[in-house]
This record gives structure tokens, C-alpha cells and sequence, in this order.
């Protein structure tokens, strides 16, 4: 059914959650896996400059989710996945250019389902956080599985 999927990973339980589901999908289906992690420089501006052991907010971006995808990998591996890529995206402006990224990378490398979790926020704290999945759905014409966080999340 699914030859290529790209799953989101950022580290978190809720990620490595979609990230078991992609890995029982691309098993079942013989599929290409594919981990994207998107990394946002930003993220990092609120840090101290003490606390940045980088040259720069992007390299330590890119170091951080460079960890991220070799975590996912050697998950992936353990499930018996045995097709994998890796691609690290950066994006320097939010959580819109960063679904952009994802869909686009997706769009761009024949993806048939792109799978990714979301920590189901409602209320004050959507409104304050955004919701990433949200706007990737928006933005994707691409088949989407989107893994809810457990409820002690």
C-alpha cells in the first residue's frame, strides 16, 4: 500500500510514538522510511550564550537534531526497518515555514503518507503554541497519519 514514508521526528515521546506507528506501517509495506527532523535555529535564542557550545544558534540546531535522527534510526533499525534515509531540514522563521519544509521535502521526494505527532494542545495553549500538525495538514495534499500524544503526556 505505502512504498514511501516520511515521518516527522523531533525527539519527543509524542514523535517517537508516530515514529513506532511509521515503523509498523513501513515494516508491513516492505516501505522506504524516511526521518525528517526540522531544525529551527530559534529554538535556540532563548538559551544563554553560556549554555551554547556552538559557533552559532544554527549549528547547535543542527547538531541537536543531527542526534535526533541517528536516535530515530537506530530505533527504526531495532523495529527491523532496513530502508531508511535521513534529511535534516533547517528552517529559521517558525512553526509555518517549518510545516512548509516538511510538506515540501515530502512533496518533492514522492512520499505517499507522511506520518507525524501531535501533543493534542486545546484552548489557551493552542492559541499560544500553534499546533504544527495542524498547519502541515493544511498545507499538505499528501496523506497524513497523525499520532496523538498519550493522555500522561
Amino acid at each position: 500500500m505505502y512504498k514511501h514514508l516520511v515521518v516527522a521526528v523531533d525527539g519527543s515521546e509524542t514523535s517517537l510514538n508516530a515514529l513506532k506507528h511509521a515503523t509498523s506501517l513501513a515494516q508491513a509495506n516492505n516501505a522506504r522510511l524516511t526521518l525528517v527532523h526540522v531544525a529551527n535555529p530559534a529554538e535556540y535564542m532563548a538559551l544563554a550564550p553560556e549554555f551554547l557550545q556552538h559557533d552559532s544558534y544554527e549549528a547547535a540546531a543542527v547538531a541537536q537534531g543531527t542526534e535526533v535522527l541517528e536516535f530515530a534510526e537506530q530505533a527504526a533499525q531495532k523495529e527491523g526497518v532496513a530502508n531508511i534515509v535521513k534529511h535534516l531540514l533547517v528552517a529559521n522563521k517558525g512553526a509555518r515555514e517549518m510545516a512548509q519544509e516538511l510538506v515540501d521535502y515530502a512533496d518533492a521526494n514522492g512520499a505517499d503518507l507522511l506520518v507525524l505527532g501531535t501533543h493534542g494542545r486545546t484552548g489557551l495553549m493552542h492559541l499560544l503554541m500553534g499546533s504544527f500538525a495542524e498547519t502541515v495538514m493544511r498545507q499538505s495534499h499528501l496523506p497524513l497519519l497523525v499520532i496523538r500524544s498519550k493522555a500522561e503526556d
